[in-house]
């Protein structure tokens, strides 16, 4: 199981929310390396204003600089 960065969460449901409208959100998971379910998930608690939370395990989070390598689909 990965661990994603706080900064990670946020930029993806940035991402996620401002996507073009040809795109679903099933791409914009698979472009991140991230569950459908977990996009849909950081959403809706994003907002619900719950997303940001402290993280443990810092040394397994993956890194946002991967949305810097997003495919067009």
């Amino acid at each position: 199981m990965s661990v994603f960065s706080q900064e990670f969460k946020v930029q993806s449901v940035e991402k996620a929310l401002s996507r073009r409208p040809e795109q679903s959100l099933k791409q914009i998971a698979v472009t991140l390396g991230v569950g459908y379910s977990t996009l849909q998930k950081w959403i809706r608690l994003a907002k619900k204003n719950q997303l940001e939370k402290t993280e443990s395990n810092m040394s397994k989070e993956k890194k946002p600089s991967r949305l810097e390598y997003s495919r067009t689909f």
